[in-house]
């Protein structure tokens, strides 16, 4: 994307004259700022007093969110001589921190940072209008649109996918990747399960979904997911094995987890589709449904440059997402809860369906998981794989502001979030010793949930409402008073836990093989409420058209993934959110294939 400056690099260079070039030496200098997941360090070289390579050299930010920022910052920084360049949208903490970190490189080099500041100006929008022909065309690329835009066009049709964000991956790539593998081959053969069934993942799923789902939809995945699981393996090659972390709302062995997670689920997905003749539209965001004559032709669109597009095809696949990020959307059940997905969620492609009679299902449903830590206001990390590697391997427990244990702490997700949400502050927290700590730590290195154990430690400094979401002390009562626990409620249950852990029983709430709480320092990390993903939104039959008026399929129209509402009830079984996206993106390619050949799928 190219940027319009009403000063030219060669401008400015003049502008600097010899002053500059006197003050800073020639040399690679190096700069810090502070990114969205800590420090970025970026290496600055000046040559004659000018500005000759920027490079990012060191940064924990997450994967594909940041790379369009990393590579494109730098260059325009060194393009335009000034730094001071336009942020990447979707990635606007991390394109401040690069420009932050290189002023601190132009100080260190002697530089006046002032002297390389030219604002940048908006673009002038080109208005062009630019139309593509394709058999189909599919908006959003996170798991739902990729594996529907990967189906189509290994089935055959010639396919267009759009991405309103200069990154690929929507809400996918801040997930682990897990699948589940029902019916799959490799379930039988590497796994060895065979109790498993898509009956009992159906039970399963419509369980942790307290029986709002659409069984329609339940169906569709508990029948399908071992053919697509087979596919994606033993056709595409995708580095599938059985997942590192295995949670207990499942009652059989069948959760998958993907080499890389979901960044590299992407990465790969994407190289097939524009290997086998697929076309990707970077950003370029879907504004309207072509709708003529009671049917869907295609899309239009707007991109970067202020081209308007328009996609003519022959169907449409909608995979846009949720609405998370929409606060007019949103029950108002989710005030005080963490927001930990995309500012991109806001749920334009249900909005856009609506427009033309698509019916709904769910929208007062949103995804919550337990475990956020509330590391900005309002908004917070997925520290879920942290606390329960924790749990699991230590003798840490889980307890409310009374200082009281209220759960098995190995139990389900759901169970988690429901006890959590049922406390009148809606926190409990995690309480471990130095051993849960290291524990604790290497989860989160390992899952990238920090860079390094200094961001981790700087959870001892963040405050909301009074109080550190992270204390660490020699004394359990010390540590309690500062996190706002009740100190003789904690040290009563973590006597009662120690004596239970050396008898090797939990008579309260049954948990196995109890585990002391011994080593000091100690530590309490909150746990609160947290959310990215929408249950809600169109409503689809099994072959993910999109319903209309009186439950009929509008022609020309399908959905996938999180735009679609149903599947998951009023919640999601761990592995589900992505499990329900890729499955259902093949069904939406594999109907909307059907449809083009006039035949039923």
């Amino acid at each position: 994307m190219n940027f319009k400056f009403l000063v030219t690099a060669a401008a400015v260079s003049m502008a600097l004259s010899s002053v500059a070039q006197a003050a800073v030496e020639d040399g690679t200098y190096e700069g810090s700022a502070n990114g969205k997941n800590g420090p970025v360090t970026v290496a600055v070289t000046m040559k004659a007093g000018k500005i000759a390579d920027v490079k990012v050299v060191k940064s924990g930010e997450s994967a594909m969110i940041s790379d369009v920022a990393i590579a494109r910052v730098p260059a325009e920084i060194v393009k335009n001589q000034s730094l001071r360049v336009n942020n990447v949208s979707g990635a606007t903490l991390t394109s401040m921190a690069i420009q932050a970190a290189a002023t601190n490189a132009v100080k260190e080099a002697g530089g006046k940072p002032s002297d390389y500041y030219k604002a940048p100006t908006k673009k002038v929008a080109s208005n062009i209008d630019v139309e593509y022909k394709t058999a189909v065309v599919v908006v959003g690329s996170g798991a739902s649109g990729m594996a529907a835009a990967v189906r189509s066009q290994l089935n055959g049709n010639p396919t267009i996918l759009i991405e309103k964000m200069p990154y690929m991956g929507g809400d996918t790539i801040l997930n682990a990747g897990t699948l589940i593998a029902t019916g799959s081959r490799y379930q039988r053969e590497v796994m060895k399960e065979d109790k498993d069934s898509p009956e009992l993942a159906y039970k399963d799923i419509m369980h942790v979904g307290k029986n709002k789902n659409d069984p329609v939809l339940v169906g569709m995945v508990s029948k399908k997911a071992g053919k697509v699981v087979d596919w994606l393996i033993d056709d595409l090659k995708i580095p599938y094995g059985p997942a590192a972390t295995q949670y207990p709302d499942h009652s059989a062995s069948r959760q998958l987890g993907v080499t890389g997670r979901s960044p590299n689920f992407i990465r790969t997905m994407a190289d097939i589709f524009t290997k086998n003749g697929g076309k990707i539209l970077m950003e370029t965001k879907a504004t309207s449904l072509i709708y003529k004559n009671g049917r869907v032709r295609g899309i239009t669109a707007v991109n970067s440059d202020g081209d308007k597009i328009t996609i003519l095809a022959k169907e449409t696949i909608l995979a846009s997402g949720g609405f998370g990020a929409n606060t007019k959307m949103l029950p108002p059940t989710l005030k005080g809860y963490l927001f930990y997905g995309l500012n991109s969620d806001e749920g334009q492609g249900y909005e856009m369906a609506r427009k033309i009679g698509a019916q709904n299902i769910n929208m007062d449903l949103v995804k919550v998981y337990p475990q956020g830590v509330e590391t900005e206001p309002n908004h917070g990390l997925a520290a879920t794989a942290s606390s329960t590697a924790t749990i699991n391997d230590t003798g840490a427990i889980y307890v409310n502001s009374k200082g009281k244990r209220i759960i098995n702490e190995r139990a389900s997700l759901g169970e988690l979030t429901d006890i959590t949400v049922a406390q009148p502050d809606k926190i409990m927290y995690l309480v471990m010793d130095k051993t849960g700590y290291d524990r604790y730590l290497d989860k989160s290195l390992e899952d990238k949930l920090v860079p390094n154990e200094d961001v981790l430690r700087k959870w001892l400094k963040i405050e909301n409402n009074g109080r550190p979401i992270m204390v660490e002390s020699d004394s359990l009562a010390d540590a309690a008073k500062v996190m706002g626990i009740d100190p003789q409620g904690l040290e009563a249950t973590v006597k009662q836990w120690n004596k239970m852990a050396e008898e090797g029983k939990d008579t309260e709430f049954n948990r196995p093989n109890p585990k002391a709480i011994l080593k000091a320092p100690y530590y309490i990390v909150e746990q609160k409420p947290r959310f990215a993903t929408t249950l809600g939104g169109l409503k689809a039959n099994a072959d993910m058209q999109i319903l209309g008026k009186g439950g009929k399929p509008i022609p020309g129209l399908f959905g996938a993934g999180c735009v679609v509402g149903g599947a998951n009830g009023a919640d999601s079984m761990t592995a589900m959110m992505n499990s329900w996206a890729i499955i259902s993106g093949v069904d939406a390619a594999d109907a909307a294939t059907a449809a083009i050949k006039g035949k039923k799928k």
